[in-house]
């Protein structure tokens, strides 16, 4: 009898730990702006949405974060390998994302438009863009189809290895051959939305994290944030975080380049301050009953253009479970998705800096087990 009575205690205090092994705590309310709901209110079966993220957080050494918004509420705000809620991560190219969203606005008060061709807002770098590259758009640069000749990853030699050793990025842009005509060809390229920082700039006569702070940071509540400018990219850059980069000897970087704010991989963030972009774009461009940004723009940002289906402004398209999905992407596998038929927002925040198959992977189990943890 003592025996058995041993066994039920440990067979107890087993099934205990491998509950408190899922089992997670709602998310805190840190009076950021955010409502919280529970899982299963918002139409989760929690049972299998916690063992979803507890099985993911084992297999997924490289998790850092991942938080989660239905119907317009946080309900998962989970951190690993010690982060917390008010810890910052690195974004990388979200930050694209997050510069489109600040270009909209500039659209919306006239200092610029889509159409314009780029010439126009280049300053003193206007001589050197070459005169038969004066019809890219600024919509060309948003979609990635400027035809600026860019190779993203590769060795020495490529074009996107060798810009952060410039001393001058955007110049060293505008330098590069042009070898598409505007609006045929699709080629992702930190080039194009680096332009964006001097285009800005001239419009609206303030860096892009000045402007991108009072205009769209400020009305979501979003404060604790990091917005590098371009020369800072090495100093603000961990050594793991490039795997095989050599760090040079400082750089001597000149004015005007040298303020301009890093629009593609410059940001550092909170997730569920990333989980607010996100729902900003799931409400058509609204925070709290206010319209942050045109709806407008944020439909064109979320549709194809120039006859790529994968992608619209900074923005990524996809499905998952046959439900339409776009999403902001960076570097080591940061994600916010986004499901409008679902009223769902996933955000991830990652370091797969020299996994990125295996974390691309085990990204996709993970979304999968949550869209199918959804009831209704």
């Amino acid at each position: 009898m003592k025996q058995i009575f041993i066994i039920i205690i440990l067979f107890s205090l087993t099934a205990c730990s491998q509950q408190d092994k899922t089992a997670f705590d709602p998310p805190h309310d840190l009076k950021d702006g955010w409502s919280i709901s529970k899982p299963e209110v918002a139409g989760f079966d929690r049972q299998m949405l916690e063992e979803s993220i507890g099985n993911a957080s084992t297999e997924n050494s490289k998790l850092d974060a991942i938080v989660i918004a239905r119907d317009g509420k946080l309900i998962v705000d989970q951190y690993f390998n010690g982060y917390a809620p008010d810890k910052l991560h690195k974004i990388w190219s979200i930050t694209k994302s997050v510069t489109g969203t600040a270009l909209g606005i500039a659209v919306d008060k006239k200092l610029l438009a889509a159409e314009d061709s780029i010439y126009k807002h280049l300053g003193p770098y206007r001589p050197y863009l070459d005169s038969a590259a004066r019809s890219i758009t600024i919509e060309h640069l948003i979609t990635m189809t400027s035809g600026i000749e860019w190779v993203s990853l590769g060795g020495p030699g490529t074009s996107g290895f060798e810009l952060p050793y410039s001393k001058d990025w955007i110049k060293f842009i505008l330098n590069q051959p042009h070898t598409n005509t505007p609006g045929e060809v699709y080629n992702y390229s930190d080039a194009n939305t680096l332009l964006l920082a001097l285009i800005m700039k001239n419009a609206s006569k303030q860096e892009v994290h000045q402007f991108s702070k009072q205009y769209l940071f400020e009305p979501l509540g979003i404060t604790h944030y990091e917005w590098d400018t371009q020369s800072e990219f090495w100093t603000k850059t961990a050594g793991n975080e490039l795997p095989g980069a050599k760090i040079p000897a400082e750089i001597e970087y000149k004015k005007p380049f040298a303020d301009l704010t890093n629009t593609a991989s410059g940001l550092r963030m909170r997730p569920r301050d990333l989980c607010k972009f996100g729902q900003l774009y799931l409400n058509n461009g609204k925070w709290n009953q206010q319209q942050v940004v045109n709806k407008e723009w944020i439909e064109a940002s979320t549709k194809p253009h120039f006859g790529n289906k994968d992608y619209g402004y900074h923005w990524r398209l996809m499905s998952s479970q046959d439900k339409a999905c776009y999403y902001a992407t960076g570097f080591g596998l940061q994600r916010i998705f986004v499901f409008p038929t679902l009223e769902l927002v996933v955000v991830l925040t990652q370091h797969h800096y020299e996994t990125m198959p295996e974390g691309d992977k085990l990204t996709k189990k993970l979304l999968d087990d949550l869209l199918l943890a959804i009831k209704e």
